[in-house]
């Protein structure tokens, strides 16, 4: 549904986000450290909750004992974690074995009405590629508790390569992503997935040209209420600086929005980008900006459909975070929440609020610096925010069993009166 803005200004096509409350610093708590092992490690992508309270993930390595010769160890697992009392258990729910099941996924899984489990594989599938061109996979609970996979989609090369990114649900059971190689000039495509009888169809709505039309898009996309895709890819061409871009329905002609460049709006977005209220778009990027920390932005849009890009918030200052590689979430008061892999007291991340304030500015708060100890190190996935207003989320390393952990960042008791 399209909202209407105040001052005459044109509709939103992403809805309309509430006036901001400042909030107090956060405590950390650790639900689960990985082992390695057979459960899992290096966690590296979002989470999700089923109605029950139980979170899945994917952990980019671990599962079974060997990969394949690749990398050692195991090929990745995707995991539950169940509440029970005051811990989790943990429990993988499916090792990929880097063959045609997949292997290596980078982003976590989403779920449906069914309890059923979709996600990306950055490889294995089709041996046209070396390791696999990667895959789109289901997971279905089966009788006896057991998980079995359905691979929805093989990547061949030509019509994508190595699935980095989660993926958008849309109407009708499709989805929506992005590959990091591939198409038909092997710099990445953006894709559609859709169910066709007991099959599905894969369509390359977009294939990358590189130079200014970018290419490597490492984060998935987000659509508007006309189904309108946007996103990111990581590079452009020779300065690898990445861009913004907009897929139109029906054609899905591809637009540039905005051109990354070393000017002070930051380099390289690693991630998707986060629809906000009144036509605008948020996001982070990884370098530059103006501590060389990387930045969080906002995309505005305005008349005659000209956006133009501004800097929430420039990371790298002393204490402060450094790189966010995880994307943006937002709360229903408006205020956005994010990691940055490096930075904060210790230079092993931090999880971070940003607020808005009178004048069109922003504030930052770090509610939490890892320590690289058993509460965990280097969290470079995007944050998932329960109705409580506790967030949750994954790092790479660290943890008691030194493969990362899964984290949650209460918030304090002035943050929970707002």
């Amino acid at each position: 549904m399209l909202a209407g803005c105040a001052g005459g200004a044109s509709p939103s096509p992403f809805g309309t986000v509430a006036a901001a409350a400042r909030h107090a610093a956060a405590t950390e708590k650790v639900l689960y450290s990985f082992g390695g092992g057979t459960d899992g490690g290096d966690p590296t992508g979002s989470l999700v909750f089923d109605a029950a309270g139980s979170i899945y993930g994917a952990a980019h390595f671990g599962g079974i004992t060997t990969c394949g010769g690749n990398y050692g160890g195991g090929c990745g697992v995707v995991f539950e974690l169940s509440p029970k009392g005051s811990s989790w258990n943990e429990t993988a729910l499916y090792a990929f074995g880097d063959g045609t099941d997949g292997g290596f996924p980078n982003a976590g899984p989403v779920l449906d009405k069914h309890g059923n489990l979709y996600g990306t594989a950055s490889t294995g599938g089709n041996s046209s590629c070396s390791l696999g061109c990667g895959l789109v996979y289901e997971l279905r609970a089966t009788r006896g508790g057991k998980w079995a996979e359905d691979v929805l989609h093989a990547f061949s090369g030509g019509d994508g390569q190595f699935p980095n990114a989660v993926l958008l649900s849309a109407a009708g059971g499709a989805f929506y992503s992005t590959t990091w190689y591939g198409g038909s000039s092997g710099n990445g495509t953006v894709f559609s997935l859709t169910p066709s009888g007991k099959h599905w169809q894969e369509q390359v709505l977009h294939s990358f040209a590189g130079g200014s039309d970018g290419e490597s898009p490492a984060g998935g996309v987000v659509s508007d209420a006309s189904g309108n895709l946007y996103g990111t890819t990581y590079k452009y061409d020779g300065s690898n600086d990445g861009i913004a871009f907009e897929l139109r329905k029906p054609s899905w002609k591809d637009r540039l929005l905005y051109t990354f460049t070393d000017n002070g709006g930051g380099e390289n977005p690693y991630a998707g980008l986060t629809a906000g209220g009144k036509g605008r778009l948020y996001g982070t990027a990884i370098e530059s900006g103006p501590n060389d920390g990387g930045v969080a932005f906002e995309l505005s849009a305005g008349k005659k459909h000209r956006w133009t890009q501004s800097v929430l918030h420039a990371f790298g200052a002393s204490g402060d975070g450094n790189s966010p590689y995880g994307g943006i979430v937002a709360d229903a008061a408006g205020n956005l929440y994010g990691t940055t892999v490096f930075g904060g007291a210790s230079n092993y991340g931090t999880v971070y609020e940003l607020s808005p304030e009178s004048g069109g500015k922003w504030s930052e708060q770090i509610l939490y610096s890892f320590t690289g100890g058993n509460d965990g190190g280097y969290p470079s996935g995007s944050l998932a925010l329960d109705s409580s207003g506790n967030l949750y989320g994954t790092a790479s390393n660290g943890g008691t069993g030194g493969a990362g952990v899964v984290f949650e960042i209460r918030p304090s008791t002035a943050l929970r009166a707002r």
